[in-house]
């Protein structure tokens, strides 16, 4: 029985890429990098009117799916209503029930 105290060591060393180093992908080709540019996030704040004009946005969108789960619902009482109406019907159309033999 080994001991629990025994260190664990991984089965290959990390590889060490020295900055200025062309990158390689795992399947062997090479990356090409874009070169060295700065690109920079410009961020403002939301004025009074950009906050109304996100709200009215973020309701209209509610207001859709709202419309659209409505439409599905009234659609699928439909289709059960139909199939019970036919239910009905042909179960008249069948006569009394008659007794097994």
């Amino acid at each position: 029985m080994k001991a629990m105290t025994e260190p664990t060591y991984p089965r290959s060393e990390p590889e060490i890429i020295p900055p200025g180093t062309p990158l390689r992908d795992r399947s062997g080709a090479w990356v090409q990098e874009a070169g060295h540019s700065t690109h920079y996030v410009y961020t403002a704040r939301i004025g009074p009117i950009g906050a109304t004009l996100l709200t009215l946005g973020v309701g209209a969108v509610a207001g859709v799916a709202l419309l659209f789960l409505l439409s599905t619902a009234i659609i699928g009482l439909a289709a059960i209503g139909v199939l019970t109406v036919a239910g009905i019907i042909a179960g008249i159309l069948r006569g009394p029930p008659r007794p097994l033999r």
